[in-house]
């Protein structure tokens, strides 16, 4: 549906939810099972095995609110520093809880710029919303400086709507990926 960007904290603080799903390894679709036996998928039409996605809610937390995200596959491993196979046979095979220590100290009191992908469904009278984690970075902590205390203070471009064209060039080969001219801001009036 849409993409939006926040600039927030993130914790883990349910430390006890399933950090992986199983999938079938053909179209990807996640079973309600903790069991890795071959099985035969619906959608695929094929027998098929099932193997661990790393997928887990993480709070994002800023000075208003706290929401709930989705973060999964490679996003989810590289945070948890563990492949999803690790994690499955932590958490499902040998039935242990994940040690988040080393996360809650990566984490903590950080801010991140987060890329969210909201999602919504209807579903009878009632629309649900979903966010996902797309992307995550810490934020650069760029200290004030105090030397020019009699300086404007500069009032950031506020972008309200980015425009991509699409150009093409008068010769070239047809198989030549198409150029864009890079976003320009426009100023609110």
């Amino acid at each position: 549906m849409g993409v939006l960007y926040v600039e927030a904290e993130m914790a883990i603080l349910d430390e006890f939810q399933d950090f992986c799903v199983l999938e079938c390894s053909g179209c990807k679709q996640k079973k309600r099972t903790k069991d890795r036996k071959d099985f035969e998928c619906p959608k695929c039409n094929r027998k098929t095995s099932l193997v661990p996605r790393c997928s887990f809610q993480i709070d994002l937390i800023d000075d208003t609110a706290t929401t709930t995200a989705s973060i999964s596959a490679e996003l989810g491993e590289k945070l948890l520093s563990m492949t999803a196979e690790d994690i499955f046979d932590i958490t499902c095979t040998k039935r242990q809880t994940l040690s988040l220590n080393h996360v809650h100290e990566l984490l903590s009191k950080k801010v991140f710029e987060v890329q969210l992908r909201k999602s919504s469904w209807a579903s009878s009278n009632t629309t649900h919303a979903t966010l996902s984690i797309l992307s995550y970075m810490e934020k650069e902590h760029t200290p004030q400086s105090t030397t020019d205390r009699t300086s404007k203070k500069i009032k950031p471009l506020e972008i309200c709507e980015v425009q991509v064209m699409e150009t093409t060039t008068a010769a070239g080969s047809s198989n030549a990926p198409p150029k864009f001219e890079p976003p320009t801001p426009m100023k609110k009036v």
